[in-house]
């Protein structure tokens, strides 16, 4: 079934999800699992928000769902879920039951093990009254790989705009999976930033969101998109926060947006409880090492994801303070974080996996000359921790070192210059907005100094700063593409058209606009 052909009849398909017998019990665990309570017809759920997968491997992928109990006081809800090579339920090859409580809003999660690498499934859930969507999925290849292609978003506002990339994304064949690299959704109220009222996408519930039961209902208003829905339905992804989740320009002891003084409590609360929502609504496993996890795509790739937001970060200095950007003993990731890091890189060198490609949220090669004001939310602002990356990588004589970032609104291509400037170390890929303002019509001088980046800094290839849009990374053995894809108006539901590209010749760090 092609990808266009699947989209159209997943609605239709739902029928086919129907009861059967004999299905395989599942070998893995499943999440949560305690026992839930029958309930009556009268008490019949639905599944509005969708379904998804992520954090795939070569044997198994999270697959998530969310009921929508009719009965509010319903504590628990049983819920069948299947999965299999094709997309009648009589197939699937494993099957059983989760249960959606009450206490992780009636999202449910379960790790499909058991499958086999490099393979693409279709999954569903039922609760006995109603059945989700149709989902598909696909397994990490191993061994001998040829090419990965990996889709990356960032910055989704509901009120800005229609989710037209994540439509693009769904009705593209071929992707292994799709990164989320921060600000799925956003914490304002109406009209701070975006007014959805022209569009009908007023924010739920209208008001900056600070307790667990808003940043529920923000990640429910967000999963009825039927953009992102497709997207999430057609593709396994792998996802890290980014600011919005929690609120802008947070780090690890607090944000620029939380206010105490104005009744928005403890940060460590709301921290917490936009943490607990996050992994409750997002198809993402739960590991000791938070966000901090890896995907190894054969011999040819290893993507290893970082938490550069709540992890570790000390918090950001201004954009003028050059000795708090400079301090040696300041961190984005955390000392535990870093560590794990550098030590991913090293071994994966040493396994000789050609590419390494790093997923991650904020601008890590520099913006400007060094001496003029700088973004502090990036990189930029703790320099001496990258530094200590790219120490480690020209020490290590690691090859290939592809990061892929997002949060400024706009696309850059760039070489990453080593700690003495006299050479690439690695090479940087930014994905524009899927709905937020392009960075460069913000203001004239953000627009100018867009423009006249690449001609002024010999390190930046490429800067777009008006288009949303996505990204597309191809690898093979011989070299790393990238293609940005842009797609209109915001305000205007519409399809993507291709962009601009560039190609990374392996052993090069090196960027050449593409053929």
């Amino acid at each position: 079934m092609d990808r266009r052909r699947f989209l159209k009849v997943t609605t239709a398909l739902q029928a086919a999800v129907v009861g059967t017998s004999g299905c395989a019990t599942h070998p893995a665990e499943t999440m949560p699992t305690q026992t839930g309570l029958e309930i009556s017809a009268e008490q019949a759920t639905s599944f509005q928000h969708g379904v998804a997968s992520g954090d795939p491997l070569t044997d198994r992928v999270i697959l998530w769902t969310r009921v929508s109990p009719l009965a509010e006081i319903t504590p628990s809800v049983d819920v069948e879920w299947w999965i299999g090579p094709t997309a009648e339920r009589a197939d699937a090859l494993y099957s059983g039951t989760v249960v959606a409580q009450a206490e992780r809003d009636y999202t449910v999660k379960v790790d499909a093990a058991g499958l086999t690498p490099d393979t693409r499934y279709f999954y569903g859930f039922s609760d006995g009254n109603s059945d989700s969507p149709l989902g598909q999925t696909r397994t990490l290849p191993v061994g001998e790989v040829d090419s990965v292609k990996l889709a990356v978003t960032s910055c989704a506002n509901y009120p800005q705009g229609y989710f037209n990339a994540y439509r693009s994304i769904a009705e593209t064949e071929d992707l292994h999976a799709v990164l989320s690299l921060g600000d799925y959704l956003y914490e304002y109220a109406n009209a701070e930033y975006g007014d959805g009222n022209a569009l009908d996408r007023v924010p739920v519930p209208n008001r900056e969101i600070v307790s667990l039961a808003d940043y529920r209902a923000r990640h429910a208003q967000y999963k009825t998109d039927p953009d992102l829905q497709a997207a999430h339905q057609a593709h396994p992804w792998i996802v890290i926060w980014d600011d919005h989740e929690s609120a802008n320009n947070s780090w690890s002891g607090g944000a620029q947006n939380h206010n105490p003084e104005l009744g928005e409590g403890s940060w460590e609360e709301r921290r917490a409880n936009a943490i607990m929502a996050y992994y409750e609504w997002m198809p993402i496993r739960e590991v000791p090492t938070g966000l901090f996890r890896s995907f190894r795509f054969g011999n040819l790739a290893d993507l290893v994801m970082l938490d550069t937001r709540l992890a570790g970060r000390d918090e950001q200095g201004t954009r003028d303070d050059f000795e708090l950007a400079t301090d040696p003993q300041r961190t984005l990731l955390g000392p535990i974080q870093e560590g794990l890091f550098l030590n991913h890189l090293s071994a994966s060198e040493a396994d000789q996996v050609r590419w390494k490609l790093v997923g991650q949220q904020v601008v890590f090669a520099p913006w400007t000359d060094g001496q003029s004001p700088f973004n502090a939310d990036s990189w930029e602002g703790y320099r001496s921790a990258r530094a200590r990356v790219l120490d480690h990588i020209e020490q290590g004589d690691i090859q290939n070192v592809v990061i892929l970032s997002g949060d400024v609104h706009s696309s850059w291509g760039m070489e990453v210059p080593n700690v003495k400037g006299d050479r690439s170390q690695a090479i940087e890929l930014v994905a524009p907005a899927v709905s937020s303002p392009p960075l460069a019509t913000l203001s004239q001088s953000l627009h100018d100094m867009v423009r006249r980046a690449p001609a002024e800094l010999q390190h930046i290839k490429y800067a777009e700063g008006h288009q949303n849009g996505y990204l597309v990374v191809a690898v093979d053995h011989q070299e790393a593409r990238a293609r940005w894809h842009f797609t209109g108006d915001r305000t205007v539901r519409g399809s993507a058209s291709t962009g601009a590209g560039l190609v990374c010749r392996a052993g090069t760090n090196r960027l050449e606009p593409a053929s």
